[in-house]
């Protein structure tokens, strides 16, 4: 049930990108774009991370279901990779499964869009999480989050969908 909670906590990422601005955007992709620790920390848990594909960035908000960011764990933090650390790290990133981020930034409004795939389940092959942030005085704070799935069967296999999967 684990790997089912986090696909659909990484699908919730994707839909509040859609209909902002590209042009003033920061994205953090691979490498030493975006690592998981500071460079001044120790680096055995510092993970690099691919960037999300640029179509399932660009994917509609009515594409997503919306929940509450704290449903996949995200909470106000210094910055952006600290509120989304859980997600792209530890279990996140056992076994089989890929995981992605893209965060982009304009101005005091942040997306970060994380994605899951090849996930070791029966039922869900992939999961999309989109969270928007807001810069205040002390940190990221997430304002909203959506997600969604691919499922491997049913009536939306092997296609993006805010139906849970079978």
């Amino acid at each position: 049930m684990r790997v089912r909670d986090l696909a659909l906590a990484l699908c919730v990422l994707a839909a509040a990108a859609c209909g902002q601005p590209a042009q003033d955007d920061v994205t953090y992709e691979t490498g030493s774009s975006a690592p998981l620790a500071d460079e001044g920390e120790a680096t055995e848990h510092a993970v690099e991370l691919e960037p999300v594909d640029p179509l399932l960035v660009a994917a509609a908000p009515q594409d997503f279901i919306a929940i509450e960011p704290s449903e996949v764990g995200v909470f106000g933090a210094a910055t952006i990779l600290d509120a989304v650390h859980d997600l792209v790290s530890g279990e996140a990133l056992e076994g089989e499964a890929n995981v992605s981020l893209t965060i982009r930034e304009d101005g005091d409004i942040a997306f970060a869009d994380i994605v899951r795939d090849n996930i070791p389940d029966d039922s869900v092959a992939a999961g999309h999480v989109r969270v928007e942030f807001r810069r205040e005085p002390e940190g990221w704070f997430p304002t909203n989050a959506y997600r969604r799935w691919m499922c491997r069967r049913g009536a939306h296999a092997n296609q993006w969908s805010r139906e849970l999967c079978p």
